[in-house]
């Protein structure tokens, strides 16, 4: 007994041939490349929730992904919080018809889509009732107020 108690730390531990990689569906790739291809990054958490995966295996994946070209290098600490960028994602696509009726129908309601910053908007009978309001509670206006919303 006593030379199994000296010879037991010796011998080779089961464990050390276990695998370390945890198994993900093979469907959850394939969403997962969609997932890819619609976000610009996305973490291992959003990845486990969307998918229904656990954090090991959302982690297993994004890795191979990772390793795959998909994603770029993982980023983060912590299991959950790590996250990577895309690099399968699209431009959503735009209907240039849809937006061409969607300028004119602007311009129909009186609006000016000519300036560069989106609607050019006259604001100052909004100006006024606030003033109003102001003066009703008692403030006095700045000279430079008065002059704005003549």
């Amino acid at each position: 007994m006593l030379g199994g108690a000296f010879a037991a730390p010796l011998m080779p531990s089961a464990s050390l041939g276990v695998a370390t990689k945890v198994a993900y569906p093979a469907s959850a790739l394939h969403a997962a490349i969609y997932h890819a291809q619609s976000r610009v990054n996305f973490s291992v958490f959003a990845l486990a929730t969307k998918l229904g995966l656990s954090l090991d295996q959302a982690e297993a994946l994004m890795s191979d992904m990772s390793a795959r070209g998909i994603l770029g290098p993982l980023q983060g600490t912590t299991q959950s919080g790590r996250w990577a960028l895309s690099k399968v994602w699209q431009r959503p696509f735009v209907d240039a018809a849809a937006a061409q009726k969607a300028a004119r129908a602007t311009k129909s309601l009186g609006h000016d889509t000519s300036a560069s910053d989106g609607f050019a908007v006259d604001l100052r009978p909004f100006l006024r009732a606030v003033c109003r309001i102001a003066e009703d509670q008692g403030h006095v206006l700045h000279p430079r107020c008065e002059r704005m919303i003549a």
